[in-house]
């Protein structure tokens, strides 16, 4: 193993980011700035002094993890999120886990404003990044016009200032916010001091972490929700994830990297085929599988709690569906299917909220799960929901 390979390694243990060979130049880069004329061996020399070193490896992980984003980033995922019951008996608390800059910590506060009708809405919420420099960032809360382009006039004009050609979140977004360090692989969580939250968002976050990391980060995110609370992944993690993990399988980028992605859509089709046909153990192979190359396959978790609840496994049924809907909050069949599994097992408060989420996601236009949909009518999953929430509502 080279200097730089052993500097990648200690990033990867410190923080969790997984570089991939063709960032190593951007690595040396980094290693430049904050230990100028030093190198890969003259960094580790450094990093393992007692007094200097910690300080110096925080600086190194600023340089790499500091990510640009902007206001309402994605908003579809963010449009899915149910502020009235998330708001209705208490003050929900939130956490924006690698919250970079801050722009989805006050876009948050700005969406449970509009939602529910308030200039106070009734939110709590813990932003936290592994960066200190992003952190620093986000509480001085001055950002570039590109970072509000996803801001509509009114909303500038109502929430924000504007001075110098820089944007400023007025009060009304900042006092519901406080920011801290957090470390999502070597940290609690929920952090400590923090009880359990009612929402948590972790976006354009996972991505950079190689397999057992997201598995470890996403059971710690969900050992931290309240029972009934939501984790919003994302699926642009999902999908950016399968192109990374066919990228380091397949480094060139001609045919391999096609046939590879060939492989796992036709991995995912006998899984399906095979849930179909009640081949329980052949399909639960083949999601493993594809759960393997990538844990942030939506599909995937949905056919596996398919099956899990064909089979009687109710329980775990769950677990795999809501993973599928934290990864792909749209994804209305696998909300549909998830009430199913609660309606099963006698929890109609969990059910009704699931139907719920389907009414508010079905989309005529969204094509991404066709395959899964097959002989599906959307209109009969919506009659389904209206049906079911009446008479859990009778209860």
């Amino acid at each position: 193993m080279t200097y730089l390979d052993q500097v990648a390694e200690l990033v990867r243990r410190e923080c969790g980011v997984s570089l991939r060979a063709s960032q190593r130049r951007s690595l040396e880069s980094a290693i430049e700035r904050v230990a100028p004329g030093e190198g890969p061996a003259g960094f580790l020399r450094l990093a393992g002094e007692p007094l200097t070193g910690p300080r110096l490896i925080q600086r190194l992980v600023d340089e790499i993890t500091v990510q640009e984003t902007s206001f309402l980033r994605d908003p579809r995922e963010l449009e899915t999120i149910d502020w009235q019951r998330l708001t209705e008996t208490r003050t929900a608390r939130i956490w924006v886990a690698g919250c970079a800059t801050g722009e989805e910590a006050y876009s948050l506060v700005l969406l449970a404003a509009e939602s529910l009708g308030t200039a106070e809405p009734p939110v709590e919420v813990l932003a936290t990044d592994v960066s200190e420099t992003a952190l620093e960032a986000a509480r001085e809360a001055r950002y570039r016009d590109r970072a509000v382009t996803g801001l509509s006039q009114r909303w500038r004009e109502t929430y924000f200032t504007e001075e110098d050609a820089l944007w400023s979140p007025l009060e009304v977004l900042r006092r519901p916010v406080r920011f801290a360090r957090h470390n999502l692989v070597r940290d609690p969580a929920p952090p400590l001091g923090e009880g359990r939250f009612d929402l948590i968002t972790c976006r354009n976050v996972l991505i950079y972490f190689d397999q057992p990391t997201v598995d470890a980060v996403i059971a710690s995110l969900e050992r931290a929700l309240e029972p009934d609370g939501v984790l919003l992944l994302g699926a642009a993690d999902a999908l950016q994830g399968a192109a990374r993990r066919l990228e380091q399988a397949t480094p060139s980028q001609g045919p391999p990297v096609r046939e590879s992605a060939r492989k796992l859509e036709e991995l995912l089709a006998g899984a399906l085929t095979a849930a179909d046909d009640g081949r329980h153990a052949e399909s639960l192979r083949a999601t493993a599988e594809l759960l393997a190359q990538n844990p942030l396959d939506a599909r995937a978790y949905f056919v596996q709690g398919l099956v899990q609840l064909a089979a009687g496994a109710r329980s775990e049924a769950v677990v795999s569906l809501r993973r599928a809907v934290y990864i792909d909050p749209r994804f209305s069949l696998a909300s549909f299917t998830l009430g199913r599994a609660y309606d099963e097992l006698g929890e109609p408060v969990d059910a009704r909220r699931a139907y719920e989420q389907t009414l508010r996601t079905l989309d005529p236009e969204d094509d991404r799960h066709d395959e899964l949909l097959r002989q599906v009518d959307l209109g009969d999953i919506a009659a389904a929901c209206r049906a079911r929430i009446a008479a859990l509502a009778e209860k």
